[in-house]
């Protein structure tokens, strides 16, 4: 018998729950530090996140080339992390990267892979539903690994619209798992919930968590579990935590900070004065970090929303 070359799909209702859109430590290099990298991801998931999702835009996805990324998994996959947990993101409009990011999520044993629409020229529907046709024959006649689709537009201008959420399902079956929905509109996500039952829809706003969860959506995917793992995988897990009202109200607060203060760069100072590690400050060019007077204010407005820096160290 013929041994496959990918893993077969496993079922939609496994994805789920508090995803961290991972933060990429990166040396003075200006490469992936992956010892970092992995200790942050282990972090995450003993926090009680479900999954972790490296190299999308909280991770600087697009500043890494996808031979840094590929490799980075590699190494992940060698050291023992449980490849399962991990959907990366494929952020490049060049069809041959997004093919290669597919082709080693899927080899590699990754669950899932959550997919950016190719941005560069604002492109039409029919012209993102060809880019998806094309990395499916390149891939050999359909993806190898269940995608996630990453509705950015306010970064990417091409947006995943209904018709063309039903014409790539309608292309590509079952191997469209998800929806990510980074607008932070409420009423918009919960649309994607009610329009498309079979898929497993996140957000990337701790705002828009507690009533998507409430219609039934997967979860979220997003860059506060950084910081704010455990409180939002305790939330998750309770039947009324996600909707308590000082809760929301901390974490639209945190979330506000953060926005106004940089975000990757201000999860970043965040993460380096939890761990005692400046390392975690440096982003990739062309993100500059903090000074010291912003990251002192940043440190002091998010200790007030009654976060314990000490409390979540590692």
């Amino acid at each position: 018998m013929t041994q496959q070359p990918f893993p077969a799909p496993l079922r939609k209702a496994e994805v789920g729950g508090i995803v961290a859109a991972s933060l990429t430590p990166v040396t003075n290099a200006f490469r992936i530090d992956v010892q970092r990298l992995q200790a942050h991801l282990e972090w995450l998931v003993a926090r009680g996140c479900s999954y972790v999702s490296p190299f999308g835009s909280t991770g600087e996805g697009p500043s890494f080339s996808v031979h840094e990324k590929v490799e980075a998994l590699r190494v992940l996959r060698e050291h023992g992390f449980d490849m399962g947990r991990v959907i990366p993101a494929a952020m490049s409009v060049a069809l041959d990267d997004t093919v290669a990011m597919a082709a080693a999520a899927a080899e590699l044993g990754c669950r899932a892979l959550l997919m950016v629409p190719p941005y560069y020229y604002g492109a039409s529907a029919d012209g993102i539903a060809g880019y998806f046709a094309a990395c499916a024959t390149r891939l050999g006649g359909s993806f190898p690994i269940d995608v996630i689709l990453y509705h950015i537009p306010q970064m990417s201008r091409a947006p995943f619209t209904a018709h063309l959420i039903e014409d790539l399902i309608a292309r590509h079956g079952e191997r469209i798992i998800g929806v990510k929905d980074s607008t932070g509109v409420e009423l918009d996500t919960l649309a994607l919930v009610r329009s498309f039952p079979r898929l497993r829809v996140f957000t990337g706003d701790d705002r828009v968590l507690p009533a998507l969860v409430g219609e039934g959506g997967a979860g979220m995917i997003g860059g506060m579990p950084n910081v704010v793992a455990a409180d939002l995988a305790d939330r998750y897990r309770s039947s009324s935590g996600l909707a308590e009202p000082v809760a929301m109200d901390r974490a639209a607060r945190r979330i506000e900070i953060v926005e106004a203060t940089g975000g990757v760069v201000a999860l970043k100072a965040l993460k380096a004065r939890m761990t005692n590690d400046p390392s975690w400050r440096r982003p990739m060019p062309p993100l500059l970090p903090l000074d010291a007077e912003k990251e002192e204010k940043l440190i002091a407005a998010f200790t007030a929303t009654r976060f314990d820096f000490a409390a979540e160290s590692d």
